[in-house]
């Protein structure tokens, strides 16, 4: 009997072998760009030498068509084998079977420790017992300000704001409308992205701190066309009309030093350690119901139709093992709780502490994922299509939006 129980070791070693020979290259796809970008380079590097027979190629996919390519390379029969997936993907990854169970994986390495995840971060990917990916971001949307642009208007900055209690979406127009004042050729704030197919941003913010909200409960029904949702974009519109914000979709960054403020994520800051103009980071005004701001998660998953799907978990394993995590605290926020909370994250190169602790450390227990459908890319569709209509001057936005939750809903119902 001993004997029998030994062949069978070494013939599980001998499997073990095999497969750990075999030359194995997984495809990592990400939207990361520049430093971030670089950084994730470097760890498929260092896996890489950790496993010399597997090769891990990094994949930059632009955040606005990421998850179309996707979706089309699962179609075709070429998925990526490890990938990043952002919080508004996840329920229609999950739904479509798209992504491997981690939870056996994770249960079989003591040194992934579930418990020093904040419960909120692992919610969003988590079905039953199982565990659809591992978050490597948990960030508040948070605005950054061009100091140089806020001197040369000649009023308080947001932190000044902050501390005198006096920071709210009043506040953020009012300083918008100085600033293009004082600076003509730039302008004074902004709540979208360049791309409206990312418009689900920094006007959240506006949009939660209102009293609004994207969708009813359980995702079921539109709630653009709430009254918390109309104030938030009648601010947009508003601000467009007067020229203190650009138009949706006009190509002006934050990084050109021609816009006062702007919403965006820790991630953004890599953008900005060439520029030639002072800035700094802030929490998101508040408005009649408070600072809510929103928050966005992003994670690592196996595709299921991955070639490779053991050495691409063991890649994750890796990429959320603590020392890596501690590495990439400087772009994402990490959402083991252990780390947010230590100088691992708040000793940032670009960024003070006492501005990470007020714009992120403060906002994540009050902000708020959005969590959506399962055909989201479609309820999208929708809104992207009537943005441009619903924002221009003439508008009655609570009209707009009012048609804009009309078509929504019907797609809800689908």
């Amino acid at each position: 009997m001993r004997k029998a129980r030994s062949l069978l070791i070494l013939a599980a070693l001998a499997s073990g072998s095999a497969l750990a020979q075999e030359k194995v290259t997984l495809r990592f796809t990400t939207w990361a760009g520049g430093d971030a970008l670089k950084l994730l380079q470097s760890l498929a590097a260092d896996y890489g030498k950790r496993n010399r027979n597997v090769t891990v190629e990094v994949e930059s996919i632009p955040f606005g068509s990421y998850d179309q390519k996707i979706t089309v390379q699962i179609a075709g029969g070429t998925p990526p084998d490890v990938g990043w997936v952002a919080e508004r993907s996840v329920p229609g990854y999950i739904a479509s079977r798209s992504l491997v169970n981690l939870r056996p994986t994770v249960a079989s390495d003591a040194s992934l420790v579930l418990n020093d995840y904040s419960p909120a971060s692992l919610a969003l990917w988590t079905r039953g017992d199982a565990l659809y990916g591992l978050p490597f971001s948990f960030s508040p949307m948070l605005v950054y300000y061009n100091r140089d642009l806020f001197e040369k208007a000649g009023i308080p900055t947001p932190a000044t704001l902050l501390r005198q209690n006096k920071w709210n979406y009043a506040a953020f127009e009012a300083s918008a409308s100085a600033i293009k004042k004082a600076s003509p050729g730039a302008y004074g704030a902004s709540l979208f992205r360049l791309d409206p197919q990312n418009w689900a941003g920094g006007i959240l913010a506006a949009v939660y701190s209102n009293g609004g909200d994207v969708f009813g409960q359980d995702a079921a029904s539109c709630a653009l066309d709430s009254a918390g949702s109309v104030r938030a974009f009648e601010l947009a519109q508003r601000m467009m009309r007067d020229g203190t914000a650009p138009r949706l979709g006009e190509q002006v960054t934050f990084a050109s030093g021609r816009l006062g403020m702007y919403a965006d994520q820790v991630s953004y800051s890599a953008q900005l350690k060439d520029v030639d103009f002072k800035w700094d980071v802030a929490p998101m005004p508040s408005g009649p119901s408070g600072r809510k701001t929103l928050l966005g998660q992003a994670g690592y998953a196996v595709f299921s139709a991955s070639k490779h799907p053991r050495e691409a978990q063991d890649f994750i394993k890796y990429l959320s093992s603590r020392a890596v995590m501690q590495r990439t605290a400087q772009f994402f926020p990490p959402p083991r709780r252990s780390l947010l909370n230590s100088s691992t994250f708040l000793k940032n190169p670009l960024i003070s502490e006492a501005s990470l602790r007020d714009a992120v450390l403060k906002q994540v227990g009050s902000a708020r994922t959005l969590i959506v459908p399962t055909n989201w890319t479609q309820v999208n569709d929708v809104v992207v299509r009537n943005l441009e209509r619903t924002l221009r001057p003439s508008a009655n936005v609570g009209q707009e939006l009012g048609r804009v939750c009309n078509e929504v809903d019907a797609v809800l119902k689908k």
